[in-house]
């Protein structure tokens, strides 16, 4: 029991660092592109901090497995190198009761985990899109000026004559960036821009105005109108994803949804998290070291088999999305990682080399122990 909890709270503190460590490293692109808001169009400091609060579950639910095999590594290189794992063998402690505090640390992680994914990942990317239409709306506005031609969105070229103090604008002008045959010139003496928070686009509403537009090489048509709606993609001020709609809803509403992409969310969000316990399993016989063949050993272990995992769960989500298979295949990583992980701990808990050894050592009596030299 005291074994059991010295090793498990020895694992706390290299968790918490890898995960302070990883986190930092994996949100440094976020936030160099939200500082840009802060240098670039004057966004407040509070609501850049937000934002990337409201990011932070995203980073946490991936470095968080991550964490575990860092941890797990560099606790059983020091068992190791200081000697004490041929202790514990000496007094007749196995593997399997030194892989208990492991199991039970990625049983917690995984724990945390779940929270994450379940419910403040979907809360923070709700958030998170909400922000982001705020930002979109006041920034917009404040960057379209009278008189001085606005390259925000993306191919086209704004010009206002006049803005007044309820945004509303007058004397509007709009075309493409790059003027060919078909580009389309539209003028209108009143505009607003109004943001559609269904489809996360922008809307100038204009009134009286013209269209001049020309059809063929000796054609020109003018259309004159009291209100048209002029729809474009939004300038992209903030890192933006792709079915980000998704992403921010809730998990209960998943759960009542047959849809398939909303299953397939369901199933990342429960299955991702399962990958801390597998790890936990895994890296205890993965991280033993001869301590006289030094540590890097370890090291390259672990790193192969979380490159193995994400190829096997980027495989599994290759074969829901493009091959029509149930989305119940997310399960399979974790799974196979975990039972390496029981097949690793069973061959060093009775010092077996190879498969065959194993097969073998089921039709003796008795299991096979190691030979301790005497100590005198």
């Amino acid at each position: 029991m005291l074994l059991s909890r010295s090793i498990f709270l020895q694992l706390i503190v290299p968790f918490l660092l890898a995960s302070g460590i990883l986190t930092f490293i994996l949100s440094m692109e976020t936030v160099y592109r939200l500082i840009n808001l802060i240098v670039e169009r004057g966004v407040s400091v509070f609501s850049v901090g937000l934002m990337l609060l409201y990011r932070l579950p995203q980073f946490l639910s991936v470095t968080l497995p991550l964490s575990i095999v860092i941890s797990c590594v560099v606790l059983m290189v020091r068992l190791s190198t200081d000697n004490e794992i041929s202790a514990m063998n000496a007094i007749g402690i196995n593997f399997w009761e030194i892989g208990l505090p492991f199991f039970l640390f990625g049983i917690v992680a995984t724990a945390l985990t779940l929270c994450i994914t379940l419910w403040l990942q979907p809360a923070g990317y709700a958030a998170f899109e909400e922000e982001k239409l705020r930002l979109l709306k006041t920034q917009t506005t404040k960057t379209i000026q009278p008189l001085v031609l606005n390259y925000d969105f993306p191919g086209k070229v704004l010009h206002v004559q006049d803005k007044d103090e309820n945004e509303d604008l007058s004397g509007v002008f709009i075309t493409d960036r790059e003027l060919t045959e078909d580009s389309m010139v539209t003028l209108a003496d009143r505009g607003r821009i109004n943001v559609r928070e269904g489809e996360r686009d922008l809307v100038l509403l204009l009134e009286d105005g013209q269209i001049h537009l020309r059809s063929s090489a000796e054609s020109y048509r003018t259309i004159a109108f009291e209100k048209f709606h002029y729809i474009f993609r939004p300038p992209q001020i903030v890192p933006a994803k792709k079915d980000g709609h998704i992403w921010g809803v809730p998990t209960n509403l998943l759960w009542g949804n047959p849809s398939r992409s909303s299953q397939m969310e369901l199933l990342l969000r429960l299955t991702t998290p399962w990958a801390c316990v597998a790890f936990a399993v895994a890296m205890v016989p993965l991280g033993l070291i001869d301590p006289r063949r030094g540590r890097s050993g370890a090291f390259l272990r672990g790193l192969i088999l979380v490159v193995i995992y994400y190829i096997l769960w980027m495989g599994a989500k290759e074969l829901t999305l493009n091959m029509n298979y149930q989305p119940q295949v997310l399960w399979l990583p974790p799974l196979v990682i975990w039972f390496f992980g029981l097949y690793s701990l069973y061959k060093s808990n009775l010092n077996l080399r190879n498969v065959l050894d194993m097969l073998s050592s089921f039709g003796k009596t008795g299991p096979r122990v190691k030979k301790q030299i005497p100590v005198r």
